[in-house]
């Protein structure tokens, strides 16, 4: 990951309604160097902010009491009020099953964090946003990252996503 020095400049937002996930995952980001760190104690709370200014990246909670992590998703991904519709976005939950696997990727989602987890997971998907971003797909069904996570042709041959550049720091 990038030094320490890159790293205090990225803007994260942490989602999470439970007080002991918020500081766990504080602490990881504190820990690997992070210092411009933003907790919202729940999705309504998010909304506001990620229409206020842009993110980096977002951690969220899937299930929260006064909206969920996935409503979060979609107003990011969709909503012409937010700042970040391309931002990154790893999930926390509880739900293992496949269908809420598929349902998250379809909402936008880049990473998926089965709870409980260890800091390890953490580090790894954060890694994984930071170094190996996917590139960002619009289509008229879908707004989130490549769902394809190997670098493969269309099963056809015929590229269907419209892709858009997702600028790298340096050329800002």
């Amino acid at each position: 990951m990038g030094s320490n020095s890159q790293l205090q400049n990225i803007q994260v937002l942490i989602v999470d309604d439970e007080k002991m996930i918020q500081r766990l995952v504080y602490d990881v980001l504190a820990q690997l160097g992070f210092r411009q760190i933003t907790v919202a104690s729940s999705g309504r709370q998010a909304i506001h902010l990620v229409a206020t200014k842009p993110f980096d990246f977002v951690i969220t909670d899937w299930r929260m009491q006064d909206l969920d992590g996935i409503d979060l998703v979609e107003f990011v991904r969709k909503s012409p009020e937010s700042k970040c519709p391309h931002v990154p976005v790893i999930l926390l939950t509880g739900n293992s099953e496949a269908h809420y696997v598929v349902r998250a990727r379809d909402a936008g989602v880049n990473e998926y964090i089965i709870k409980p987890f260890a800091a390890e997971q953490l580090v790894k998907r954060i890694r994984a946003v930071i170094e190996k971003p996917r590139p960002f797909v619009v289509t008229k069904t879908y707004r989130g990252p490549d769902r394809r996570h190997q670098d493969l042709p269309p099963p056809d041959g015929k590229e269907r996503r419209k892709q858009r550049h997702r600028p790298e720091p340096s050329e800002s």
